[in-house]
């Protein structure tokens, strides 16, 4: 039991020792070094993801920044513009392009009600304007002004009648 005693109080004499001043400044570089290195890792992986991200068409602003900011899934482009799809921040590409028309019939439909045509035809000031602009004479503009379109957008001439 002795010669275990023995050993005991030579650990002891050795953990005690001061570490020599060359080594502590080689600790404290290496753990500085190692700190800066989990920082650039960590960097390198933010600027993968936003990689992935800028490829898989995920934009910057508005929704894109919170969905960028949010997710935490695989950071594959699949993975990414698929869970963006669910999220409805990106339009599936099976969409139906249908859709899109009926949208547009029903906006042109609307327009039409609003001013009192059909929607799909220019509006009277319009059609006057570009009357004007194709008038090479100034009586051709004399007779656009004292014409019917010009009479609908209340235009008159001093040479008219009133």
């Amino acid at each position: 039991m002795t010669d275990f005693d023995e050993y005991e109080d030579e650990q002891e004499v050795v953990e005690r020792q001061p570490l020599d001043p060359n080594i502590r400044k080689q600790l404290r570089e290496a753990e500085k070094a190692r700190k800066e290195l989990d920082g650039l890792k960590a960097e390198l992986e933010t600027q993968k993801r936003e990689v992935q991200f800028s490829k898989a068409g995920i934009p910057d602003s508005g929704v894109g920044s919170l969905f960028r900011k949010a997710y935490d899934g695989e950071t594959s482009q699949e993975a990414i513009r698929a869970a963006a799809q669910e999220y409805g921040i990106l339009k599936s590409e099976t969409e139906d392009v249908s859709s899109n028309d009926s949208e547009l019939d029903a906006l042109r439909r609307a327009q039409g009600a609003t001013i009192g045509n059909s929607g799909a035809m220019p509006d009277p000031q319009q059609m006057y304007l570009e009357a004007l602009a194709s008038a090479s004479t100034p009586e051709e503009v004399m007779r656009i002004v004292e014409g019917d379109s010009g009479k609908k957008l209340g235009m008159y001439s001093s040479r008219g009648s009133f």
